[in-house]
């Protein structure tokens, strides 16, 4: 594993559910200088009015805030919610338009609150009632980092060139925010991860390759949408074959049920190269957590697929300490005695079930690739 000593930082796991918009709350209220947040999913409802008058108060007191979402992960945004953050001074705009056709597979996938470059508070887990506190059902299974020390500033100066493109009146204040610093006692090694291959960045897959290939023990990946490259299988097929015990944790519904479906592809693979499958029913599995031999894990927005590998804006966390990486650990690992292990017997092994799932496989990677060639061609010209 990676040693980046000199780092001091302080890291904590939160988990989905209602306290998690308390948290996002609760950090904007303690901001004295700035904030900057973008999120994948921001519903308008009754879960995040606390946040949007949390932000609106914030802003009239003074502090700077830049707010951006993506304009298709986010369409349900009221008008009247947008005038009341501009005219309480807050700087909002979307990501990408809706009908900008050649950036559809091209999506703000990061999930960041970052305050007063002191705190940071980055995963996986989308902004909604649907999401956060669901009719009649238990919360999304999901996963945030909220961290604190010298990471969150530099997980500000991987990120910040984003918000110089959409906010483009704002560039000196934006760019005045980088030397703003902050250090704490505690030592915990921290990296900021990010997937953005138009800006040629693939530390988020990386890091997983460079950690699995290291792996001498054991990994437990709890994942969603799972449909990975050939490289990491590779990856994974030589760590079984020389011992490390292998969890896949993935859930028995889904949010998109094509995808769910196309996952089960490889099922047969998994158990023909000793690795285990899980699969956990009480809620919709959406987050994205590994660790691996008790001493490296990580979280964050990034999936296991085209999509997130070449199309849209990833952020992990990616932590090197043995502490945290236990404290991950024994959350997965209670996730695993609760679910219900995957085996021969439950594997679809009908001949229309094995075509069914190989087609929409094929399918849904196809539709992927086809949006990313825009996203390619788009970039090429603009780059000429």
């Amino acid at each position: 594993m990676n040693d980046n000593t000199g780092q001091k930082n302080i890291i904590q796991i939160i988990k989905n559910d209602t306290n998690f918009i308390k948290i996002n709350c609760q950090l904007v209220m303690e901001a004295r200088k700035f904030i900057f947040f973008h999120t994948y999913i921001f519903e308008d409802d009754s879960v995040t009015a606390p946040l949007i008058e949390s932000l609106c108060t914030a802003s009239s007191r003074g502090v700077k805030i830049f707010f951006l979402i993506d304009a298709i992960g986010s369409p349900s945004l009221k008008d009247e919610t947008v005038k009341k953050l501009s005219h309480s001074g807050v700087h909002f705009t979307y990501f990408t338009p809706l009908f900008n056709f050649t950036y559809l597979g091209r999506r703000l996938h990061q999930k960041m609150l970052i305050i007063d470059n002191k705190k940071l508070l980055l995963g996986g887990i989308n902004y909604g009632k649907s999401f956060n506190d669901p009719e009649g059902q238990a919360p999304w299974l999901d996963y945030a980092c909220l961290a604190e020390g010298e990471i969150v500033q530099k997980t500000f100066k991987n990120i910040h060139s984003i918000y110089l493109s959409h906010f483009t009146r704002n560039k000196k204040e934006i760019l005045a925010c980088l030397d703003i610093k902050n250090t704490v006692e505690k030592q915990t090694i921290i990296k900021i991860n990010v997937n953005d291959w138009m800006k040629y960045k693939q530390d988020i897959y990386h890091s997983y390759m460079t950690a699995i290939k290291n792996a001498q023990d054991e990994i437990i990946i709890l994942a969603t949408y799972f449909l990975p490259s050939k490289k990491l299988l590779k990856s994974l097929k030589k760590a079984s074959q020389r011992g490390v015990q292998i969890h896949l944790i993935f859930s028995s519904r889904s949010d998109h049920l094509v995808v769910d479906l196309a996952s089960e592809y490889y099922y047969r693979w998994y158990l023909d190269n000793n690795i285990n499958i899980y699969e956990w029913s009480e809620s919709i599995i959406h987050g994205k957590v590994a660790v691996i031999d008790e001493l490296w894990s990580t979280i964050g927005s990034y999936n296991h697929n085209y999509t997130s590998q070449y199309g849209n804006l990833e952020a992990n966390l990616e932590i090197f300490d043995k502490a945290f990486s236990l404290e991950v650990k024994k959350e997965l690992k209670g996730i695993l005695e609760k679910s219900h292990i995957i085996d021969d017997a439950k594997i679809k092994e009908g001949y229309l079930g094995r075509i069914l799932v190989s087609l929409v496989y094929f399918l849904t990677n196809f539709i992927m690739l086809i949006s990313l060639f825009f996203i390619y061609t788009r970039n090429k010209k603009e780059n000429k």
